[in-house]
């Protein structure tokens, strides 16, 4: 999103956030910028996951029925 930006420390980890005040000035915005940094926190706890083949999974749920 344009206007933020991360700070990184050494071994390349997003530490801070650095928001341009101008993009707080309006109400829909700062939503919109807590929801973005709510998924990149997300994201970054769950990358380490192991990942599920769709299909296998919707077979799974499917057959529970």
């Amino acid at each position: 999103m344009k206007g933020i930006s991360y700070l990184i420390d050494e071994i390349g980890e997003k530490k801070a956030v650095v928001i341009d005040v101008a993009l707080l000035r309006e109400k829909d915005n700062l939503l919109s910028i807590l929801e973005d940094i709510e998924d990149e926190i997300a994201i970054e706890l769950r990358k380490d996951e192991e990942s599920l083949n769709w299909k296998e999974v919707k077979d799974q749920l499917l057959s529970e029925d």
